[in-house]
């Protein structure tokens, strides 16, 4: 379960039937259309709301809205519902960033917002965004957010902002650089032509002249209080002395609503304005829950008919909320008159919520009840936490408010926060949480579910175990926590079982962590426990792949992405990694590099780490594609972020690519010196080939076979059997070529029921010359697969043939070569004036020496030459360069 997004806070406020126009104000609001930001600042009751949504539905410029509330205080939250509303305008922002905005764990608001930016600088047109009632909002943090928006927005936005007070932003130079319009309480105020059109055409009460200059007088222009006032005045025949004992007072004004508005009303209908008051927003079945009573539709066509400061938030007028000064004097009516029944009310409003799946909503109510038991049962939902559907972050809001006296009574509290803090990857602030959940579950040793308490907080301490590595921790954390918690508790020993299953991985016992995986898999999803679902589908999945069961690891990836739906996930970056390996290792390039790239930007939205392996495999697939400048630089960039990061694994990953990358390039010192720093001892034997030191690469390989044939991963077995096959070709003794055939079979016994190609194709030229000795062998399809790959690698390496439109004329001379030079032979020339040694072609394009030299002579014969210099000389005269 995911924190749905209220769409009713994306809507404006339709126009009132009794609105007036105000032309001096929307002119302005046009005007300042060339700026940055328009600021609306005044008291409550101003007409703020009513101003900008009447503007904005008559602007010719698109515009969205969004109603801010005390939630979005969260910068978060806040970042989520800008998204959303700019979204409701302009659909070619992409789903991508409201998915991101909406992530669990979140990431950076500050990151959410830049891409927002950068996708908002690709619209045409001007697009006015409204953030309504930011007081609400207003924080450091938000503010903080909304002076970067500023900073970097783009020309294709406006910013209205309205708001109560002066939000501390950084107007001043906004104001020096006449960015800024401001309209104030002045500004709002109705002049005395606006308020005689407000009360007698909009409202047709039929006043005197000298009785709206009194009114306006009393009011001071205050559009609220006037229309307080009219809706008082409405079937009145004592206008005057009504409009002489009328103030604008900010008091006087609630003791009007009060005694002038509520009390005049039916009796049904003010026990449902008070009781109806504590929802932030209404609709008519849930006042209906609340009533207890179906009642709700036909007392919300009644005050919506009677305009009884009730604001609808929607087009098709199902969800309402009460003017926020009519829903305060009703809220502090209803604690007078009936403070008992506040929980009550509450709690039914809990159900309701409950019900409907919104659990944020019905958590709000059941803690506004003051019922903490309610509020865990809303919580632990139906047998599943609401921390383990991904949805933490409500709960965290309420928790971290509490005192630690309050969490001490009641010990689940301290267990939620914790695994809050896991479910949210804040793995470093689980242990005050689990030390204080430690000392509340012994002082409740008497209680019933003392066990069940302690074992709960052994998963826990596994879990919090399993961020720092710590096995035997892991182990024995999670042994007792199965041995604790009863079988009831399906998701907790869920969790548990699968930290099992880690410290099996980390112990090397990968049989049986599999198995693990599996059953906890099942598990969780049988009880609805998708996080830990997700982990150990990951889990098996990464250990099927380096086993060589690529079909496997595809299907289990795949899984993991049905449990995870639309929702981003910091694990649904390894899941995309996982499919991108797999999809390279078949040669499928274009869902490989789709993959990867959905993982890099998903780990740099999330702040995850999986991007640097997704980076690593994204330059992997540059260099099939001869790309070789854009893969080096994407490792450079990789590689630095690694090392600031200190992700080890990650490191590997890149080095490992580097290594392949400097390779290509001919770059063969530099590749050993990657590949020796990074201590990879199948790139180290690979460097060795390539510098013709095959002998050396064959005592490389063997040492490694010998000491880590059992240990290795099968992917890594069949990389080293490949590695040590040409090893032995190279060496050229016929005893050493069978050998290196029979390595050769093993390593295709293993990847061809896998359907694996590019551990052959990334060997290159040498890769070929090998298979091209068992076209008779036992798997001629398969080895024809691979020549085939293997041949169109080799045409992707070649450089490009000049086009028609830029191609150099030749000169006389060239035209008249009997025999031109080909594809091939021109690659080699060019690499011959770049001055490239033999050795350092032959690794550049894949070729052994003898082939380059084989070339060399064809061009020697072709050019009519004896040496390179003259080589050189006679391409540059003929122009073939």
């Amino acid at each position: 379960m995911t924190t749905s997004l209220l769409a009713t806070k994306l809507f404006a406020p339709p126009p009132a039937p009794q609105s007036v126009a105000r032309q001096r104000l929307t002119q302005r609001l046009d005007a300042g259309l060339q700026g940055k930001l328009t600021l609306v600042c005044a008291p409550a009751g101003f007409g703020k709301p009513t101003l900008l949504g009447a503007w904005v539905q008559a602007c010719e410029h698109p515009s969205a809205w969004l109603s801010l509330d005390a939630g979005e205080r969260d910068p978060d939250q806040f970042v989520a519902y800008l998204t959303a509303s700019l979204r409701s305008v302009s659909a070619d922002l992409g789903e991508d960033v409201l998915a991101l905005a909406q992530a669990r764990p979140r990431p950076s608001a500050e990151s959410v917002l830049i891409h927002l930016i950068n996708r908002l600088a690709q619209r045409r047109g001007k697009l006015i965004l409204v953030l309504d009632d930011y007081q609400w909002a207003s924080s450091p943090e938000v503010d903080a957010l909304l002076v970067f928006l500023l900073d970097h927005m783009p020309a294709q936005l406006h910013l209205v902002l309205a708001a109560r007070e002066t939000p501390p932003l950084a107007l001043a130079r906004l104001r020096s650089q006449g960015q800024l319009l401001e309209i104030g309480p002045d500004d709002l105020r109705f002049q005395a032509e606006e308020t005689d059109a407000f009360l007698n055409r909009a409202m047709a009460l039929g006043l005197t002249e000298p009785q709206v200059r009194a009114l306006d007088l009393r009011t001071e222009g205050w559009p609220a209080g006037l229309h307080m006032a009219a809706m008082s005045l409405a079937g009145r025949s004592d206008a005057g002395a009504f409009i002489r004992s009328f103030t604008g007072s900010h008091r006087q004004v609630q003791d009007y609503l009060l005694e002038e508005v509520l009390e005049r009303q039916p009796a049904d209908i003010q026990a449902f304005l008070l009781r109806t008051s504590i929802l932030d927003r209404m609709c008519p079945s849930l006042c209906d829950a609340v009533m207890q009573s179906p009642v709700g539709q036909a007392s919300m066509r009644y005050l919506a008919q009677s305009q009884l400061f009730v604001v609808p938030l929607d087009d098709e007028r199902r969800w309402y909320r009460y003017h926020h000064l009519f829903g305060a004097m009703l809220q502090q009516r209803q604690r007078d008159s009936e403070s008992e029944a506040l929980a009550t009310l509450h709690l039914r409003a809990t159900d309701w919520y409950e019900a409907q799946g919104m659990v944020s909503q019905a958590l709000h109510h059941s803690v506004a009840a003051g019922d903490t038991q309610r509020a865990i049962q809303v919580v632990q939902g139906q047998g599943m936490p609401l921390y383990f559907l991904e949805d933490a972050e409500p709960v965290l809001r309420w928790l971290q408010d509490q005192t630690p006296t309050f969490l001490d009574a009641h010990p689940p509290l301290w267990l939620m926060l914790a695994w809050s803090y896991l479910a949210t990857s804040q793995h470093s602030l689980m242990r005050a949480p689990m030390i204080g959940a430690e000392a509340a579950i012994e002082r409740a040793a008497h209680r019933p579910a003392y066990q069940s308490w302690r074992g709960e907080l052994n998963a826990v301490r596994a879990w919090e175990a399993v961020s720092r590595g710590d096995v035997p921790t892991i182990a024995t954390e999670a042994a007792l926590a199965l041995a604790r918690l009863p079988q009831e508790s399906l998701a907790v020993r869920a969790a548990a079982h699968c930290a099992v299953g880690i410290a099996h991985q980390f112990c090397g016992d990968r049989l049986a962590a599999k198995q693990v995986y599996r059953d906890v898999m099942a598990m969780a999803e049988a009880c609805g426990n998708r996080m830990i679902a997700v982990c150990a589908s990951v889990a098996l999945g990464h250990l099927q792949e380096e086993d060589n069961h690529l079909h496997l690891a595809a299907r289990t990836y795949e899984r993991a992405l049905q449990l995870l739906g639309e929702q981003p996930h910091s694990v649904a970056c390894e899941v995309h990694l996982g499919l991108a390996r797999i999809r390279y290792e078949w040669n499928d390039l274009e869902a490989a590099a789709t993959h990867a790239l959905t993982s890099s930007r998903l780990a740099a939205a999330l702040e995850c780490d999986a991007g640097l392996g997704a980076d690593a495999l994204r330059a992997q697939i540059m260099l099939s594609r001869a790309a070789t400048d854009g893969a080096l630089a994407l490792l450079t960039q990789a590689s630095t972020a690694a090392q600031t990061r200190n992700q080890h694994g990650g490191g590997l990953a890149i080095a490992q690519v580097q290594v392949q990358a400097l390779l290509q390039t001919g770059e063969v010192i530099a590749a050993a010196q990657v590949a020796q720093t990074a201590a990879l001892p199948l790139a180290q034997a690979w460097v060795l080939l390539a510098r013709g030191q095959a002998l050396q690469a064959e005592e490389c390989l063997t040492t490694f076979l010998e000491t880590s044939r059992t240990t290795a991963t099968a992917s890594e077995l069949v990389r080293a059997l490949l590695l040590k096959a040409l090893a032995l070709d190279a060496l050229g003794a016929l005893d050493r070529s069978d050998a290196a055939l029979a390595l050769l079979e093993e390593a295709m016994a293993l990847t061809e029921p896998q359907g694996c190609v590019r551990v052959f194709v990334d060997l290159g030229g040498p890769m070929q010359r090998l298979l091209t000795k068992v076209t008779q062998g036992a798997r001629p399809r398969y080895t024809a697969l691979l020549l085939d790959a293997l041949q169109a690698q080799c045409v992707a390496l070649e450089p490009a043939a000049p086009t028609p439109a830029t191609a150099a004329v030749p000169s006389p001379s060239a035209l008249a070569m009997a025999d031109p030079l080909s594809a091939r032979e021109l690659q080699i020339l060019t690499l011959i004036c770049k001055g490239l040694s033999n050795q350092e072609i032959g690794q550049r394009v894949f070729l052994s020496l003898s082939t380059v030299k084989w070339h060399n002579q064809n061009i020697f014969d072709k050019l009519a030459v004896q040496r390179r210099t003259e080589a050189v000389a006679r391409a540059r005269e003929l122009n073939l360069l």
